[in-house]
């Protein structure tokens, strides 16, 4: 298809949905894929990043926590990427067991969690990284 035959209200509708994927909805957890991660990252000055797996019944676990995080803190990314969909991310940050939370700033890695671990740690950690601005 030429440029002359595109449908400009088709590619106006797709560029739409394209704009919807990268851009968190305030209070609500992004699912991230190597398409979105890194727009996700410059997005969000602060992010939170949660490496799963459908079949890691601790990551199931913390779900909800990070669901309730992305709640309180509206003013920081909170993201989800599931590790087996999109192994080029997990790999680049090193992510080998599950589940693992990485904290970003300025789309930096600055801290990370390994395992599931109670809402406090995680937002002490948070909390850190949000004195620290």
């Amino acid at each position: 298809m030429t440029q002359e035959e595109k449908d400009p209200e088709l590619e106006k509708l797709l560029n739409e949905k394209l704009k919807g994927m990268t851009n968190k909805v305030e209070g609500e957890v992004m699912h991230l894929d190597s398409k979105t991660f890194d727009d996700f990252l410059k997005t969000h000055k602060i992010a939170v990043v949660d490496f799963w797996a459908e079949w890691c019944a601790p990551c199931i676990m913390l779900a909800p926590i990070v669901e309730e995080l992305a709640s309180d803190y509206p003013q920081v990314g909170f993201g989800k990427l599931n590790s087996d969909e999109s192994p080029d991310i997990a790999g680049r940050y090193g992510v080998f067991s599950l589940p693992t939370i990485l904290f970003f700033k300025n789309g930096e890695p600055v801290d990370e969690i390994v395992g599931a671990v109670p809402r406090e740690e995680i937002e002490r950690r948070l909390k850190s990284i949000l004195g620290g601005m």
